[in-house]
């Protein structure tokens, strides 16, 4: 399989910006220069992006900042291995700590999960995992039912099974993040855990199929496509989290929620990204 790929030259003011911009439009994977001058951003080619898609995003900047780019093709490999041998552990607060298999344990933090990430987003370094993981932190998921939408490295299905979730179901629609969401459910020794990871999009959710609490961190037009999917899998007076927004986006989404009874009932905002908890009640 190949893959679309977008070198992007521009201020390091505006990486992630364009990083938000290009996921809006399909763009999944994200790796920015070690010396600040831009990104590189792929995406399957099945997602069928237009050059003129790209082209109209970046005239949109031409007033604010100066920016060049070059679109390509590349077969699949694990282009960010280089980043991964350099991947520096996050501290969500004071309360996880989220590190790659070959950094040493740290007492300090009550919970750590390990992750070895393969092109796949949700190593808890973007503004919205961080959100995701101290929103759930907070949360009573013992013997609960999670559904982890568009799972990435699995950061998010691991933190709720180490936080007591009975079963804990994921998917993504790319190959390698079911890969890499299976091998780091082993790393965190909970591979044994009732759950299922598969590859699919929200329609290939098992219609039987009910949860407690249900997290999606993709981008706000994919949710607001997927909202009304997801929310027919939410128990009564259970619960959704979402991010992958900016805060300026956040009613357009809460909008898109209130049609299906899901009620805000927490909220966070990091470096102008947002997160919300919204509850199932009807």
């Amino acid at each position: 399989m190949s893959y679309i790929s977008l070198e992007v030259n521009c201020q390091e003011d505006f990486i992630e910006i364009f990083t938000a911009e290009l996921a809006e439009i399909g763009f999944s994977t994200f790796q920015e220069k070690e010396d600040g001058t831009g990104l590189f951003a792929y995406s399957e080619e099945n997602q069928m992006i237009e050059p003129s898609q790209i082209e109209e995003l970046f005239q949109q900047y031409e007033s604010l900042t100066s920016v060049t780019y070059e679109l390509g093709s590349v077969e699949k490999e694990n282009w960010n291995a280089d980043w991964e041998k350099n991947y520096q552990p996050i501290e969500v607060e004071d309360k996880i700590l989220v590190r790659a298999d070959f950094h040493p344990p740290n007492p300090k933090f009550p919970i750590e999960i390990v992750v070895t990430p393969k092109m796949s987003f949700g190593t808890g370094h973007h503004e919205t995992t961080y959100q995701m993981l101290n929103l759930m932190h907070d949360m009573d998921l013992k013997d609960a039912d999670v559904l982890d939408a568009g799972c990435g490295t699995g950061i998010l299905a691991i933190l709720a099974a180490i936080k007591g979730a009975k079963k804990v179901d994921a998917y993504d629609i790319d190959e390698w993040a079911v890969e890499n969401t299976n091998e780091n459910f082993s790393l965190n020794s909970i591979d044994n855990l009732i759950h299922k990871v598969w590859l699919g999009e929200v329609q290939t959710i098992p219609q039987e199929s009910l949860y407690d609490l249900i997290l999606a961190n993709i981008n706000k037009n994919i949710l607001l496509a997927d909202i009304q999917y997801l929310q027919k899998h939410i128990k009564k007076d259970g619960f959704l989290m979402l991010s992958g927004f900016y805060e300026n986006d956040v009613q357009d989404i809460l909008n898109e929620c209130e049609k299906y009874s899901l009620n805000l009932v927490n909220q966070s905002v990091r470096n102008q990204w947002s997160a919300i908890l919204l509850k199932n009640n009807k």
